[in-house]
């Protein structure tokens, strides 16, 4: 008995049916066990897929290594100089790579990780332009620069703070 296209077996055609009497020669699988491979499927989906709050943390573990390297920058330079200012470029810029290196699959962190990104370049700009202004002894740039600096780096607590808040951390 083969089974046309356009018809459906009846329950009792389908009990009766043995893999010889199929065309393509296999069992037809039962729904049970359609359901139950696509249950195994998600949750074998779902268990390879990073959790938000693990994701949360490689991203705020490269963001607080950053921030620790730069302190200690500014710890050890009591006297802002335009080599204080310029390690603190280099700093943010290796923090740029390793923000850049994380792999996120969650949207928002994603955005979150651009957003960064994006500070990190304005920072980075901002302390070069006054590490140059300060060896040119270009004062009034080296202000200017100066505070286009602090704006930005400013700007970065209350992005960390929405970060928190989107990863459930308290401070």
């Amino acid at each position: 008995m083969v089974i046309s296209t356009l018809r459906t077996a009846t329950p009792d055609e389908r009990r009766a049916m043995t893999v010889g009497d199929r065309p393509s020669g296999r069992a037809r699988p039962s729904r049970r066990g359609i359901w139950a491979s696509g249950l195994a499927i998600a949750l074998l989906t779902a268990g390879c897929s990073e959790s938000k709050l693990a994701q949360c943390n490689r991203l705020s573990q490269v963001v607080n290594s950053t921030v620790a390297e730069v302190q200690a920058v500014v710890q050890a330079n009591s006297q802002p100089n335009d080599q204080a200012f310029s390690a603190v470029a280099d700093r943010f810029e290796q923090g740029k790579a390793a923000v850049s290196a994380v792999d996120l699959s969650d949207a928002q962190l994603n955005d979150y990780k651009g957003q960064l990104l994006t500070l990190y370049d304005q920072i980075i700009t901002a302390a070069r332009k006054v590490s140059t202004a300060l060896q040119q002894e270009n004062f009034e740039a080296a202000r200017a620069a100066h505070q286009e600096f602090l704006t930005a780096a400013n700007q970065e607590s209350p992005l960390v703070d929405e970060v928190n808040t989107y990863c459930q951390v308290s401070p």
